[in-house]
């Protein structure tokens, strides 16, 4: 009768398991660690520098974004103070327009004149 005898299984190599999630992440399809020193560069720290990093790229972001409406706010009430001074000097110009003073020398040339008589009160006798 033959005896079970255990053989002794290889065993996969383990792999060097690091504290960083975006180095596990990236190490899928690169190998990151190659490139930036392996256990001799601090990764344990990696994660939150991009974290940092990426919370100030969002800050510069804003503003930027922040800057550049200022700048269009500022654009914008130079335009519309533009339109209200032209606007008050055209009501101006058509009110001046409108006075008596103003349409006699105009209406002259039409041949039209201006009375100088005062205007007299017609009295109807009623039926």
């Amino acid at each position: 009768m033959a005896i079970n005898v255990l053989k002794a299984q290889k065993r996969p190599a383990k792999t060097v398991r690091t504290n960083s999630r975006v180095l596990t992440w990236l190490g899928q399809w690169y190998h990151v660690e190659k490139w930036i020193g392996g256990k001799q560069f601090p990764i344990k720290y990696l994660d939150g520098t991009l974290f940092l990093l990426g919370l100030g790229l969002i800050l510069i972001f804003f503003r930027i974004n922040a800057e550049r409406q200022m700048r269009q706010l500022r654009k914008a009430n130079e335009e519309v103070n533009n339109l209200r001074a032209a606007y008050t000097i055209l009501k101006a110009n058509y009110m001046k327009m409108g006075k008596q003073s103003e349409l006699a020398p105009k209406v002259e040339q039409f041949g039209l004149k201006e009375s100088r008589k005062t205007p007299q009160r017609i009295a109807v006798a009623s039926e």
